[in-house]
């Protein structure tokens, strides 16, 4: 059995989860036939014994402990395969809810479960994966072996191997003191704008900042498949030298303003963290394991602030933070805590200053980018759908998670059930279509 240590996201995401506030990376498609049980369990089977992250179960440790390691079995304890059947959208977003609210046991293998959901007008595939294991793009690489698999299709992996290239200091860690310097700086402006002007926070129920955090659990989401016709105009909306994703971010910082002041609070600073992919270009979606660090951009409160506007100065952060290789500050800071003894890790929310509650970030935007073309699952049918949602852990409460495929969009709000109910998260997500311009 091979060995393999916890790189320094892994480490953080172990101590920072609750359970009241699973860190899980949830993924589904809907194909346009029938999935065979039989056939899936195979495609199971023949991921995990692809991806050696997949079969890694967390070895056991003592408080003495300072370097965690995975146990990267020969075989695997559970599929964790569930299969309901649906008779309408509202089972399916019932199996949806129940698997993202789960805290997913890393004690054995794999850490993740799968729900496949058998509905009369297409069945729905879905994934939910706790984030000590992998990121989000290591979770559609798993739905994408999956789904291969199952088609009977070509799976190729890297030649290399993928245990030995985990090491996040290798790839994005300073490699000089001049440039840990301006890492720090780049630190201590962050801290200071947090102290200054805290992040606000998603409106929701009363008193959920406390009693309610613990007796109303599990998460809920909205999902928005836009048409190709409504995901064009918002594409439209874009200024150069904006992105996409920028475009998103102010788009999200303004719905959260708006919909504040609405609650009948300001309006706030809205500070939002957003993933970048440390994996070189040459295997961009390639390695199941956390290779995503952290970056965050804010948006002041400003009543008469425009989506152009907003956009242009979300721009300015963003290409800031690329230029200054920004993503690499987390892995420096989580250098230290990562040495210390379990006893301590297990107090990380208090360590790390960027965990405190009170500096926590208002939102969380993930991205997986553009795929080309819908997936096929052989005579199961073509992907016709495919979603993707960070976690929502509070104080966040709320996070907004993005998929394009061939000319479609796809948004997943994802939200804590202490802090919004669905009549109030719906109103949210219509709040942020209108404020794309689409209904």
């Amino acid at each position: 059995m091979r060995t393999t240590p916890l790189n320094h996201l892994d480490d953080a995401f172990l101590n920072i989860e609750r359970a009241e506030d699973p860190w899980s990376v949830h993924l589904e498609v809907r194909v346009s036939g029938r999935i065979d049980e039989q056939r899936l369990r195979q495609a199971l089977a023949a991921t995990l014994a692809c991806h050696p992250m997949a079969r890694a179960r967390l070895q056991p440790y003592h408080e003495g402990t300072s370097i965690y390691q995975w146990e990267i079995a020969d075989d695997w304890d559970r599929l964790g395969l569930d299969v309901v059947d649906a008779a309408s959208m509202a089972d399916i977003a019932a199996a949806r809810e129940r698997l993202i609210s789960i805290k997913i046991p890393v004690t054995v293998a794999p850490g993740f479960y799968t729900t496949l959901v058998h509905h009369a007008d297409g069945d729905w595939l879905m994934l939910s994966v706790n984030h000590t294991l992998a990121d989000g793009l290591s979770t559609f690489r798993l739905m994408t072996s999956i789904l291969r698999r199952y088609a009977g299709q070509d799976d190729v992996v890297p030649a290399f191997d993928p245990l030995r290239v985990r090491n996040l200091k290798d790839l994005a860690g300073a490699k000089s003191m001049p440039e840990r310097i301006e890492r720090i700086k780049h630190l201590l402006t962050y801290l200071r704008d947090a102290a200054t002007t805290p992040p606000t926070r998603v409106s929701g129920n009363a008193g959920v900042r406390e009693h309610l955090i613990t007796n109303l659990r599990g998460y809920g989401t909205v999902q928005m498949a836009l048409s190709a016709e409504a995901s064009a105009s918002i594409m439209a909306l874009r200024e150069k030298p904006a992105t996409i994703n920028d475009l998103l971010l102010a788009a999200l910082a303004l719905t959260i303003q708006r919909w504040n002041r609405q609650q009948g609070e300001d309006g706030g600073r809205v500070s939002i963290m957003m993933p970048v992919n440390l994996r070189p270009q040459a295997w961009w979606y390639e390695v199941v394991s956390n290779f995503s660090s952290y970056v965050t951009v804010s948006l002041p409160d400003n009543n008469a602030g425009s989506l152009s506007s907003a956009m242009r100065e979300i721009t300015a952060q963003t290409q800031r933070l690329k230029e200054a290789g920004a993503a690499g500050t987390l892995i420096d800071l989580l250098d230290l805590p990562r040495w210390m003894p379990a006893i301590l890790k297990a107090r990380l929310r208090d360590i790390l200053p960027m965990v405190r509650k009170s500096l926590v970030e208002t939102t969380w935007l993930s991205n997986l980018g553009r795929l080309a073309e819908a997936p096929d699952m052989g005579d199961a049918g073509r992907v016709q759908e495919l979603f993707f949602s960070p976690p929502a852990p509070l104080p966040m409460g709320v996070s907004l998670g993005v998929a394009s495929v061939g000319d479609r969009l796809f948004l997943t709000l994802r939200y804590r059930k202490a802090l919004l109910d669905q009549g109030m998260a719906e109103d949210f997500a219509r709040m942020l279509r209108e404020q794309l311009g689409v209904s």
